[in-house]
């Protein structure tokens, strides 16, 4: 029945530790997918904080002419000559979104063949404010009444950045050209590294454009680029990085990324590849964030002479993936639309920097989520385009549901959704020959009716309803309907308990859940995914969940919670205890630690079907670690859905202790951050598994020490150990 399951990885996967990952009454009405969308858009990378973006690519308004009764003149014991007013002294000069300040000041106001000359001319401790910008230089001549002006050996800052060159051109509508121009993040006159061109453009709308530039390390060229643009409200994002990655058994790997263009919220990035045992490779990646942020489109597109483990068959490997996501103005509609196409299965470890992978989960997939006040509808179309991946093909999935009602003045709610498609469930070409694919059309309807009683302290809930399902094609190429009827509820309370400065609240519950025997077995019908699958169960829980806050005022976040509960199973099942196992889990939270603990323990079998504790622990600002244990035995089963036991139910203990969903292992994870100073940092992290059932033991590190370099500059040594694999990392980039 679920021969499709697919087991877990080989190895855990690890996350970065401090780096740059009841039924009630009141029904909350959200759409399949809709809460995962959401989620997942929050997640995509490069994203930025746009609010503030929007503010700073607000161009700057043009200014009208000046006249002499709009500058204020403060200079320390000036002279006058014949509208010519100087000084040495030191003084400033103020305008309308203008400040110059510097030890000469010359300002000349007076008639030139009938025509009004305003302007200052300034050198030595020179300062200038020119709408948002703060500029200084060695002399500056600039005209009132054009808005305009020259500035000689100037500099000026955008974020870590500073640019500056031989001179300056200020335009009236509060542009800049910068001639013989250089950018870098050093603020010392002798700059460690540069980025060298003939000309820059700063525009209206705050945007950098420079041409023939060159990269420079102590003054020698290492790069040359043709062109580049950018936004200034994105000039903090370094546009180049560089990595050195050694791999065991190929060597070193050499990684550029270059941001080629950027305009308005478009963003193109070039990325060079090489390795010295197989040759170059090449990336070009998209950007676009629209200002009000409801659209983001977001391409990664990979080409290589390159593999990542020697078996590897074949030169040439790439991997093409891309994300649209799109949300209406009135924010009914939602639109997802994510495509994956590689090469070969170990492609998708080739890059994994956050950088570049985008989360398309490895599929291509539309998804288009409609929500109204009452009722909502979502499209799912999934075809497979990697022939070696087994996959559910959606051609297409269509579900239609109404927002949960009331039924008259009965208090009964009414939830109802339906789905219709075409569902063809292919497989991998190492599997084509031995397996063929699966496929019928098929519509199904989910039907519940519940409703609450309140008796005083305690809430009562009943619930019954259907589930159909109609295939047009089954394994004796017949069309078949599957019935099952839902039954059960729940009841529960609550009860408080004031101490000094603690309240403790008990939440006893018991609730129940009924399935009649499926009109048909699950043999006689297709198994898409686990909504095909039905069996008879009887099941009831019982338990109690205890809560202790902090005080009466923050009933929200409890500071320590233990939830102790079972599962009996009546009639026909696979136990011969009624309840075979107990279950408690806590957790314990304070401001500088975290103690979480998932136990289950086997009645029947008299074993610890699993524990899962996890301690995290910040000591200090400088020192902060996290600790995991896992153990699985091999009567606690691999499932999709670890509080569904229909599994359970419909095979056998026997049968399962020999299927794939046994898998008995223990784990411990670690991880470790240290800040030795402000500028080093070490983040360690580790996994080691054993007693595994059918695989050898393994062991995973990784390893990051990170440096703060001058000028903004980052280094970082990251050494990273896989079964099978080996990985040496060197990073450079600038930071924020």
């Amino acid at each position: 029945m679920f021969r499709h399951l697919r087991p877990l990885s080989y190895f855990i996967c690890l996350s970065a530790l401090g780096l740059l990952s009841n039924v009630n009454a009141e029904v909350t009405f959200i759409p399949p997918d809709a809460n995962a969308f959401k989620k997942a858009i929050k997640k995509l990378p490069g994203r930025k904080n746009k609010k503030q973006e929007i503010v700073q690519n607000t161009p700057l308004p043009e200014k009208s002419p000046l006249t002499p009764e709009e500058i204020q003149i403060d200079l320390r014991e000036p002279m006058f000559t014949q509208g010519v007013i100087k000084t040495n002294k030191g003084g400033v000069i103020k305008a309308e979104g203008i400040r110059i300040q510097a030890q000469n000041i010359e300002y000349i106001n007076k008639i030139e063949n009938g025509i009004r000359v305003l302007k200052v001319v300034a050198e030595n401790d020179l300062m200038m404010e020119f709408g948002d910008q703060i500029f200084v230089g060695d002399k500056l001549e600039f005209d009132f009444s054009t808005r305009t002006g020259t500035l000689w050996n100037g500099k000026t800052d955008v974020d870590i950045w500073f640019l500056g060159g031989d001179k300056i051109e200020l335009q009236r509508d509060g542009s800049y050209y910068i001639y013989n121009a250089f950018i870098t993040t050093c603020e010392s006159n002798e700059n460690i590294w540069e980025i060298n061109s003939e000309t820059i453009n700063i525009s209206q709308e705050r945007t950098l454009s420079a041409n023939n530039i060159q990269f420079k390390f102590f003054k020698v060229p290492v790069f040359w680029f043709p062109v580049f643009r950018s936004n200034l409200k994105l000039f903090y994002d370094s546009p180049v990085k560089y990595k050195v990655v050694w791999d065991k058994g190929l060597g070193p790997r050499a990684t550029m990324r270059y941001r080629v263009f950027s305009w308005q919220d478009v963003n193109i990035f070039l990325r060079l590849d090489y390795r010295l045992s197989r040759g170059p490779g090449g990336a070009l990646e998209t950007e676009y964030w629209s200002p009000d942020d409801r659209t983001v489109f977001i391409t990664r597109s990979y080409g290589a002479y390159d593999k990542i483990v020697p078996e590897e068959r074949g030169t040439t490997r790439y991997r093409l993936q891309g994300l649209l996501s799109h949300q209406s103005l009135d924010k009914k509609t939602f639109l997802h639309f994510t495509y994956d196409k590689f090469s070969d299965v170990q492609m998708i470890n080739d890059f994994k920097s956050n950088d570049f992978v985008i989360d398309t989960q490895k599929r291509t997939r539309l998804l288009i989520n409609h929500q109204e006040d009452n009722v909502f509808g979502t499209l799912s179309f999934q075809p497979q385009i990697n022939k070696f991946e087994s996959i559910n093909e959606q051609l297409p999935l269509i579900t239609l549901g109404v927002k949960p009602f009331n039924l008259g003045s009965s208090g009964i709610i009414s939830e109802n959704f339906i789905n219709g498609g075409y569902l063809k469930y292919v497989f991998s070409q190492q599997l084509h020959n031995q397996l063929q694919p699966i496929h019928a059309a098929r519509l199904e309807t989910q039907n519940r009716l519940y409703r609450p009683f309140h008796f005083g302290p305690v809430n009562i809930t009943p619930n019954a309803g259907l589930a159909a399902i109609f295939y047009n094609n089954n394994p004796q190429n017949d069309s078949v309907g599957q019935l099952v009827f839902t039954y059960g509820g729940e009841i529960n309370t609550q009860l408080y308990k004031q101490f000094s400065n603690k309240v403790h609240k008990v939440e006893p519950y018991i609730s129940y859940r009924g399935l009649t025997k499926p009109r048909v077995a699950n043999i006689n019908h297709y198994t898409f995914s686990m909504d095909d699958g039905y069996y008879k169960i009887n099941q009831l829980t019982l338990g109690a969940r205890n809560y202790f806050f902090s005080s009466n005022k923050d009933l929200y976040t409890p500071i320590f919670l233990v939830d102790v509960y079972t599962n009996g199973y009546f009639a026909q099942n696979s136990y011969s205890k009624t309840f075979p196992k107990f279950y408690t889990y806590l957790e314990w939270n304070r401001p500088s630690y975290n103690l979480t603990s998932d136990i289950c323990w086997n009645y029947q079998e008299q074993v610890l079907d699993y524990i899962n504790t996890k301690t995290e622990i910040t000591v200090n600002e400088y020192i902060a670690f996290a600790l995991e244990y896992r153990h699985r035995s091999k009567y606690d089963w691999r499932k999709a859905n670890h509080t569904d036991f229909i599994v359970d139910m419909a095979h056998s203990i026997e049968s399962l202790l020999h299927s794939p969903l046994s898998d008995r292992r223990d784990t411990i994870l670690g991880k470790l951050f240290i800040r030795f100073s402000p500028k080093w940092c070490l983040n360690l992290e580790s996994a080691q598994g054993w007693r595994r059932k059918h695989d050898p033991s393994y062991s995973a590190i990784n390893t990051e020490l990170t440096t703060k370099l001058p000028c903004n500059w980052q280094l970082k040594f990251a050494y990273n150990h896989m079964p099978g694999d080996d990985r040496f990392t060197t990073q450079i980039q600038l930071i924020k």
